[in-house]
């Protein structure tokens, strides 16, 4: 499948071996074992033991840093979907002004929305500039509290070009073909490339962003042009035609012109770039070397341009090199490689050496031009010494710090104030912090911030295509498999996920919606910690089954990114119309499979949004929502109208079954169970749903410190989990048989008592003590177990003069669920059992009344979203056949 993000290394080699060429581990005690390092390799790298240089003020063109640390843009990738920054973005700048630094480059913000490089990357707006105005506005006071000065802000703006991701799948735009990077990103010969006419329009849309930062308080602005994004290819588009390719001019066009017309459109900014000064890629598609061999830098074109900058007016230039995605040793020394991927041959020290000695040459070649250098991470604690060599000698102006910055954000405080960096704060160079990039999971320190970002690693290393692979690599192909008999749906899941091992998404999105319309849905919620996962014979030889759900919902979320999730929509219709009363899975799957088939639906439901109970009930933590994925369905049959969508609309409320019947040739419900069984009435009793509905919506802010929840099935854990998310103090589930009896799923139950739930097993809720109809105490007995009931779980017996009171604030009733009183009426009581469900026939779903149909909650009582499924698809063959007779 595609992947971006592809690093190629050369050969793994023995770090035994203590060569130039070799890979080595930092394990260096002290200065003079750092200084006995460079030695013995031969490497021109400075150290200073005064440090003091490193707090002096830097004049720039149109303001001052208070001293000469920079944190370099490390996007965290945490702002909403309209590009705008959240709590994650604030609490970063927060921590890099209180930390000292005199410069705060912001990270890369896109200015167009197709040139994200992630869903979640910033990309300023006349929408949200006010945001970015608050965040520049506490990043400046907290500086000025925590360190008396003001750090200077100045904003990466970026167009991702080739690495574009806007939506979470690659959709490059690039500037030229490349022999070398075209491969790794799965590029045919034929793709397109970028137009003039939309490179003009672009450098617009550099000068609009560029006066929305401003307006926001920046004090500069970059334009991005490193690491191969749009820019920075244009700069080696030797084979490109037209005006923005060819001579050197031509190739540095967008750059010099976006700068100066922002020069010239919003005088009083800080005008500068963070220029790629050497692609490490060979020519023709390679800016910056040498002609014969590319590991050589040829630094003539980079000193060229960066005169024809000065001209233009910059007051900074920050220097990289290489292609993290691409030759990432060449830019980023570092200590250990991600899983998978094999060390480069050099010794760390001598990417160390690349970099300073670039940066050397175009510092000393431009002495008045204040210079930002990079690279000193892998040296860790030893950083201020080389830091401080670099400038004293001349060869940089300013230290960036881009992973040391997410890991030792306070770093410049410490040196600025005891000269030194504690070993134990700072960065370890293991590239986990670009593993979560590349898995697209929110990013930052793993190491050094573990307690937030830990569990943002395992979560994204959980969905990470590579690892999915080598998971799918080891399904062992069963005859007759174990686990699709474990699935209610019944899916052949040796071959989705031999397809998915073949990168064939669409043929595995095929083989899973052939049983399953809604598997993105279950993918995320399917208990298959007792369907199918629990089946696989992994189970059996290592404990450790085939993840199938992750991949089946990696799949699911892929394809639909993909546009492959649509019902296909026969040409012709058969001019029937079903309505469908009840849009959660039961009622989509059968609306989707009867589309597919030439009906049209009108699908019905009271709700603001489609999706049923899981989408307004399961707690965001396990489930978003369901309107991405039922949107992707049902867009072509909404486009060309053989599906209708009426929300807000109840039966028996605002529309009768008998008006349904006669619009439509046939009528659907897969009505939800709303209605909680209830042991009273009182102010400070809720129904489970209710309350789950309420609190996903944000209607619930404030809670109470003593919550009980009553009963013991997976809703009444999701209440549990929630009221404790929420801010109750004592959450307890109050259940009055044993804790092996429990009816809620392990990973619920699990979830439960790791957010701080206490149970009460053996314990009778009773009723309600009560003051002015406010509750104040839940009355309670114990209970012992008997022999089995009908259920086949042992029957509790309360125990005589055992009642006492448990004193809460709030009684979530989760016992079980029934029909609302509203849609009990409006069907007839010929078509409903004892128990108050809809009769129906095994095979078609048919109630007794003809013409009407029932699957889902509203007929097996409540059981999984894949149930409804399966039961709302074969429902659709049942009324297909029906509306044939």
């Amino acid at each position: 499948m595609e992947e971006v993000y592809f690093w190629l290394f050369m050969p793994e080699v023995s770090e035994r071996q203590d060569t130039m060429g070799q890979h080595k581990r930092f394990k260096i005690a002290d200065l003079e074992q750092l200084k006995a390092e460079i030695a013995a390799l031969n490497l021109d790298i400075p150290i200073a033991d005064d440090v003091g240089v490193l707090s002096d003020v830097v004049p720039l063109k149109t303001c001052d840093s208070p001293n000469r640390f920079v944190v370099q843009p490390m996007e965290g990738f945490d702002a909403t979907p309209a590009g705008t920054p959240q709590e994650l973005s604030f609490r970063r700048y927060r921590r890099y002004a209180e930390g000292g630094a005199g410069l705060i480059w912001f990270e890369a913000t896109s200015v167009v929305p197709e040139g994200r490089s992630n869903p979640a990357q910033f990309w300023m707006n006349e929408g949200n500039v006010d945001t970015y105005a608050e965040l520049v506005a506490q990043t400046k006071k907290t500086g000025r509290d925590a360190m008396g000065h003001e750090p200077v802000c100045v904003l990466q703006m970026t167009h991702s070009g080739r690495y574009s991701k806007p939506t979470g799948t690659p959709d490059p735009l690039i500037a030229h073909h490349s022999e070398v990077l075209d491969p790794v990103h799965g590029l045919p010969g034929d793709y397109p490339l970028v137009t003039d006419d939309y490179l003009d329009r672009l450098q617009d849309a550099f000068v609009n962003a560029a006066g929305l930062a401003q307006a926001a308080g920046f004090d500069g602005v970059d334009v991005k042009s490193c690491h191969r994004y749009l820019v920075a290819e244009l700069h080696a588009s030797f084979t490109r035609d037209g005006k923005y390719g060819g001579s050197l001019e031509n190739r540095t066009r967008m750059l010099r012109e976006t700068l100066a017309k922002i020069g010239e459109t919003h005088p009083g900014l800080l005008l500068t770039t963070r220029l790629n000064c050497y692609d490490a890629v060979r020519y023709p598609y390679g800016f910056a070397v040498n002609r014969d061999d590319y590991t050589v830098p040829d630094l003539s074109e980079p000193l060229t341009l960066i005169d024809w900058l000065e001209e233009i007016g910059i007051g900074l230039l920050n220097v990289s090199i290489g292609n993290p995605y691409f030759n990432p040793h060449y830019n980023r020394p570092y200590d250990f490689p991600i899983k998978g991927v094999e060390a480069p041959s050099e010794h760390p020290l001598v990417g160390v050496e690349r970099v300073l000695q670039v940066t050397r040459q175009i510092q000393e070649a431009n002495p008045e031009l204040p210079i930002v250098g990079s690279a000193y991470a892998w040296v860790r604690q030893f950083m201020p010494h080389v830091a401080s060599a670099v400038v004293q000698r001349g060869w940089a102006t300013l230290i960036g710090q881009g992973r040391g910055s997410f890991a030792y954000p306070d770093s410049v405080k410490d040196i600025l104030t005891t000269g030194r960096m504690d070993p134990e704060k700072c960065c370890v160079t293991c590239s986990a912090c670009t593993q979560i990039m590349r898995d697209g999971g929110q990013t930052g320190c793993v190491v050094r911030d573990s307690e937030l970002y830990g569990p943002k690693y395992r979560e994204a290393r959980r969905f990470s295509i590579d690892r999915l692979k080598e998971e799918a690599a080891r399904c062992r192909d069963c005859d007759h498999p174990t686990c699709s008999q474990g699935c209610p749906a019944k899916i052949d899941i040796p071959a989705f996920i031999r397809a998915f091992a073949d990168e064939d998404i669409a043929g595995a999105y095929a083989i899973l919606k052939k049983r399953n319309t809604l598997p993105e849905m279950c993918g995320s919620i399917c208990p298959v910690g007792v369907q199918c996962e629990a089946h696989c014979l992994e189970n059996i030889f290592c404990e450790n089954p085939i993840p199938i759900q992750d991949i089946q919902l990696v799949v699911s979320r892929l394809a639909r990114l993909k546009g492959l999730t649509g019902v296909e929509v026969p040409s012709e219709q058969n001019g029937k119309r079903v309505a469908i009363v009840g849009a959660g899975p039961a009622g989509i799957a059968c609306a989707a499979k009867l589309l597919e088939t030439g009906h049209a639906v009108t699908i019905i439901d009271k709700s603001a949004t489609l999706g049923g109970t899981p989408d307004a009930t399961i707690p965001a933590e396990r489930f978003g929502r369901a309107e991405s994925e039922v949107e992707a369905i049902l867009r072509p049959a909404l486009d060309n109208g053989c599906a209708e969508v009426r929300l807000n609309t109840a039966l028996g409320r605002d529309v009768s079954l008998s008006d349904l019947q006669n619009e439509h040739d046939a009528v659907f419900l897969s009505i939800g169970l709303t209605q909680s069984t209830s042991i009273g009435k009182a102010d400070g009793v809720v129904g489970a749903l209710e309350f789950l509905r309420a609190a996903k919506a944000g209607k619930v802010t404030d809670i109470p410190p003593r919550v009980a929840v009553l009963g013991a099935g997976n809703t009444a854990m999701d209440a549990g989990v929630t009221a404790v998310a929420l801010g109750a103090r004592d959450v307890y589930i109050v259940y009055r048989r044993s804790f092996s009896e429990m009816p809620a799923w392990k990973r619920e139950r699990d979830a439960f008592l790791d957010a701080g739930g206490h149970v009460l097993l053996l314990t009778q809720p009773l009723g309600y003590t009560t003051e002015d109809g406010r509750l104040t105490a839940l009355k309670c007995a114990r209970t012992t177990l008997g022999e089995p009931d009908s259920s086949g779980r042992r029957r509790p017996i309360q125990i005589p003069d055992s009642e006492y009171s448990l004193e809460v604030d709030l009684v979530v009733e989760a016992m079980g669920q029934a029909l609302a009183e509203g849609v009990k009426a409006a069907i007839p009581t010929e078509a409903c059992t004892e128990r108050g469900l809809l009769k129906v026939t095994a095979a078609s779903f048919a109630t007794p009344i003809p013409g009407l149909f029932a699957a889902g909650d509203i007929v097996n009582g409540g059981t999984t979203a894949v149930q409804g499924v399966v039961e709302g698809m074969a429902a659709a063959d049942g009324i297909a056949a029906y509306l044939e007779d």
